[in-house]
């Protein structure tokens, strides 16, 4: 089916029908039952736009009387698209980026990163790996195992450290990533400006970390120990020892970052606006660093550093004392008894707390309560996100349920392996559903865009 401003005719596909004439309920009803609800649902909003611009028919929306903007037309395209679709495969057609790959047999161990709407899914076995890229929908088998935190993409190709026999490498577009390492370990694989990077353990328990192949920073280029890597742009951050100190210090190259002394230990390093922030743990003192420099210093433990509204803000929490502490710029914002985490709005932060100890877990915008009154047991909640104004978010023990705060079911999978927002109305899950690696799109104005419908 086509609609532009010119003209408007019906698709020339001879197994499609007019969805809105009086032979629609018959027809409906010779579809599979799971197809039905769907079909209703895009064909009741064309409706509901035919109704607003005071039209019977989506063909007389392009006439000048109907006054329909392109974006309406766009939309009531996209829907008869949906139907179209429907009518011919008698399916639900997935979103223009959707995915599904089956998982082989024995092949159980499964990783995902995706970026960009390109997602790469390693299943991995006793001695083989399957790796499906969605951009081409292709599957590939190869010898040996991949390593856990080994995968990456890198630009808009996939790298990962391969263990086979009793040797690790890594590999890059197909290819081993410079000269066969006697090692004992590959990690902190990552993306530098489009860079293959890691960190070799090397057989005398120092660490080196190697960029497309070759030693980075000093000639010697070894540390005792790395237990941490973040791609700056350009440069690299990461958190060692060097020499002979039993303290870790954060690094940007070569250059040492807060305090020279060290630290026992780094709980979080992350960019912030583009900048480096840190927390590090010194003799029961917590340390926040950003931009290289010293913003607090607190016995309490320091997490969440984020920008909420243009602002530093970070979570305070006293395990002690029982209390937990939103700071925004050195204030206190909010207090609780725990936070469970802080999402920025672009308006008032949302954030999941208790109140007191014993309660459950709620949601709450100011003075707002979101979703359940009576809140959500530790088991509820997994994945949180900020879709359009609404609050959607996973949890579950034996299956992961995706829910919103409005009461909208988004189905259930196995296993959710990752929830992202992409933009101000949809939201994608990659999950394992009934042996399958999935990607689903949803569109939070009209859902669910796949899966089980409210009644």
């Amino acid at each position: 089916m086509n609609i532009g401003h010119r003209e408007y005719a019906p698709s020339p596909n001879p197994t499609s029908f007019d969805a809105f004439a009086l032979e629609y309920t018959k027809v409906r009803d010779e579809l599979p039952e799971k197809v039905r609800k769907p079909l209703d649902v895009f064909r009741e909003e064309v409706m509901e736009i035919c109704k607003a611009h005071g039209v019977d028919h989506p063909s007389k929306l392009v006439t000048p009387e109907a006054k329909a903007t392109t974006k309406t037309l766009e939309r009531v395209q996209e829907l008869l698209e949906q139907i179209h679709y429907i009518f011919e495969h008698k399916e639900v057609p997935l979103g223009h980026k959707d995915w599904e790959v089956k998982i082989p047999k024995k092949h159980h161990h499964i990783k995902v990163v995706e970026k960009d709407g390109k997602a790469f899914v390693i299943m991995s076995g006793k001695n083989s790996s399957y790796i499906f890229d969605s951009s081409k929908a292709s599957l590939d088998q190869i010898s040996g195992v991949v390593e856990d935190g080994g995968l990456t993409i890198v630009g808009q190709e996939v790298a990962f450290v391969l263990h086979e026999e009793e040797r690790v490498r890594v590999f890059f577009k197909g290819k081993m990533v410079g000269d066969p390492l006697e090692c004992s370990g590959i990690k902190h694989l990552s993306d530098m400006n489009g860079k293959v990077t890691y960190v070799v353990e090397t057989i005398d328990e120092e660490d080196k970390i190697y960029v497309d192949g070759e030693i980075y920073g000093s000639p010697e280029g070894w540390y005792r120990e790395i237990n941490n890597l973040l791609s700056l742009g350009n440069q690299l951050a990461f958190v060692a020892k060097k020499n002979e100190s039993n303290l870790f210090n954060v690094f940007i190259g070569e250059d040492r970052v807060g305090d020279s002394r060290g630290y026992q230990w780094i709980s979080l390093l992350t960019e912030v606006d583009g900048k480096l922030a840190f927390v590090g743990q010194r003799w029961n003192i917590f340390y926040l660093v950003y931009d290289g420099k010293l913003i607090a210093e607190s016995l309490e433990r320091i997490s969440c550093v984020q920008k909420i509204n243009g602002e530093l803000s970070w979570i305070e929490t006293s395990e002690r004392e029982g209390v937990a502490t939103l700071w925004s710029e050195g204030e206190v914002s909010e207090e609780y008894y725990a936070i469970y985490t802080v999402v920025d709005t672009g308006a008032e932060p949302l954030l999941v707390v208790k109140k007191k100890k014993g309660d459950r877990w709620t949601l709450m915008q100011g003075e707002k309560v979101l979703g359940k009154k009576e809140g959500y047991d530790d088991s509820g909640l997994g994945y949180i996100l900020w879709v359009g104004g609404q609050v959607i978010f996973s949890g579950g023990e034996v299956e992961e349920k995706i829910s919103s705060t409005s009461g909208v079911d988004f189905g259930s999978y196995d296993q959710i392996y990752k929830m992202k927002v992409v933009d101000d109305k949809h939201f994608i899950v990659i999950a394992e559903e009934d042996g399958r690696v999935v990607q689903r799109t949803f569109d939070v104005d009209h859902p669910p865009y796949q899966g089980k419908l409210p009644n």
